[in-house]
């Protein structure tokens, strides 16, 4: 498939300490796979066989995973230090010579690649965020104005839609990022452009970030593998 991915694997992952205090949060295992095989073979699985691994905190231990299991495949490294998401891509960016995919390095997902790319380039926007229904965390209950419930919903899908990490971008858009030094603030500028799709993801994902996450990814994940 004639289109990059970057994968962004630099991060601290502070919130998942001590697991993080000696390797870098891509490299906590779910199952005994680490978070960054399951990244890795979603896209090569679905065709995308040019990766940029976008690193910065305890490079050298992604590195030499890398080396160890995926010699054969062509995986280029971009160490960027400790910085925003958007300097890690333009410090990425001599490497991309396509359009590309961001993937977040701490999501898991079953997310249809050939599918977002088909929805991307039937649009007219020039990236693409994959979007996922909020659920609440909680029970919602409403009241009827004498202060009675009148309806209560446990946990329920919200009609809003949250980023999990998965974008297309047009080659072009590496220069408007030029100008940002945050992330946040290009896709803020990227909406008011009327320049930023999102593709609705109704499956499964995993998101990483704390420890309780790391316990509900370890019940999950083979449910989610087995569904690509």
């Amino acid at each position: 498939m004639d289109i990059q991915a970057v994968l962004l694997c630099g991060g601290k992952g502070e919130r998942l300490r001590p697991f993080t205090e000696n390797i870098p949060k891509p490299l906590i295992q779910i199952k005994n796979k680490p978070i960054l095989k399951y990244i890795v073979d979603h896209t090569l699985f679905f065709g995308i066989n040019e990766l940029i691994v976008a690193t910065g905190y305890k490079s050298g231990k992604i590195e030499s995973y890398l080396e160890d299991n995926y010699l054969d495949y062509n995986i280029m490294i971009s160490n960027s230090g400790d910085v925003d998401i958007i300097e890690r891509i333009k410090h990425a960016s001599h490497f991309i010579k396509r359009d590309f995919l961001l993937i977040y390095g701490d999501t898991l997902s079953d997310l249809n690649l050939n599918d977002l790319i088909n929805y991307h380039q039937s649009n007219r926007a020039k990236v693409t965020v994959t979007v996922w229904p909020l659920r609440s965390q909680f029970g919602v209950l409403e009241l009827d104005s004498d202060g009675m419930i009148s309806s209560f919903l446990e946990k329920p899908v919200l009609d809003k839609w949250i980023n999990i990490g998965y974008f297309y971008f047009e080659n072009e858009v590496l220069s408007w990022m030029d100008r940002f030094s945050k992330f946040e603030d290009f896709l803020h500028y990227l909406v008011e452009k009327k320049e930023l799709n999102g593709y609705k993801h109704m499956g499964s994902h995993i998101t990483i970030n704390t420890l309780k996450e790391l316990k509900e990814a370890e019940l999950n994940v083979e449910k989610l593998q087995n569904s690509i």
